[in-house]
């Protein structure tokens, strides 16, 4: 099992992942032999609490993206539960998921792949209202969130192939939260970024957990991002979650070797 984490916040979580196992099958290397198994994530828990931002760090292949895919239903566990607001979660039809969509938004790490380049911002930002059959002036929300992450009007009417990197940032993240979600999910959110950007993305979704009382969960590399987005941090690796708690516990006294080793390689100016 994980490491129990004493900075957990006492009210009840409002997403919940219980002994997450993730195996896969590799193929048979001959028709008289088994094929060998792979443990992409092992016997991990994970809580984040309503309004809480929490962090999940370590190497590439350690399990992140994994956990993040299960906690979403994205992919099956194979064994393991997760649980939103108490509720099971499990992946299946899209009609029996539809309450758990209304409640979670995504940003992913490219922010190009990740917006149809036939589609005007406008529509692609409105998608998740149709999708979820939002009621209201869907025109309205759309404008709304477009000046919450710093666009106008006209950026609406325009191509994903006419913004700035930053600026196709900011239309994903308007796209993730424009049915006012509970919990955003950034998987790696601003990789794909220069240091100047990283900067202003980092400010909006702060901005942005403030206003709408967002819960955000975020799988990243930067440290400097965990250190000043983050409330707790989870470090995984070869599978599990070998250490987690307070940003500032874990990251300037870590426990575990391997997280010790991560703040290592930190660069820093003396």
């Amino acid at each position: 099992m994980t490491v129990d984490d004493p900075t957990r916040a006492s009210s009840a979580p409002l997403l919940t992942g219980r002994g997450l196992t993730r195996t896969y099958r590799l193929p048979r290397p001959s028709p008289f032999q088994p094929g060998a198994v792979r443990h992409a994530l092992i016997d991990a828990d994970l809580d984040v609490a309503a309004g809480e931002s929490v962090a999940l760090i370590g190497e590439s292949g350690s399990g992140k993206s994994t956990l993040v895919k299960l906690l979403l239903a994205l992919d099956a566990p194979t064994a393991g539960s997760v649980t939103f607001d108490g509720r099971p979660v499990r992946p299946g039809r899209a009609a029996a998921l539809r309450w758990f969509r209304r409640d979670t938004g995504v940003v992913l790490q490219d922010p190009y792949s990740s917006l149809d380049p036939r589609m005007r911002i406008r529509d692609t930002v409105a998608e998740p209202l149709r999708a979820l059959s939002i009621d209201g002036d869907h025109r309205a929300l759309v404008d709304e969130m477009l000046g919450r992450v710093g666009l106008t009007r006209e950026h609406g009417d325009g191509y994903p192939h006419e913004l700035s990197g930053g600026q196709r940032q900011r239309v994903a993240v308007a796209r993730a939260v424009v049915h006012r979600p509970r919990l955003l999910v950034g998987d790696e959110p601003m990789s794909a970024l220069d240091v100047t950007v990283r900067a202003q993305i980092l400010a909006l979704l702060r901005e942005l957990r403030d206003d709408l009382g967002l819960s955000l969960l975020t799988v990243s590399h930067d440290i400097g991002l965990v250190q000043h987005l983050a409330d707790r941090v989870a470090v995984l690796h070869d599978g599990r979650i070998v250490e987690q708690g307070a940003v500032d516990d874990v990251l300037r006294n870590p426990r575990h070797d391997y997280t010790r080793g991560l703040m290592a390689s930190v660069p820093t100016l003396d």
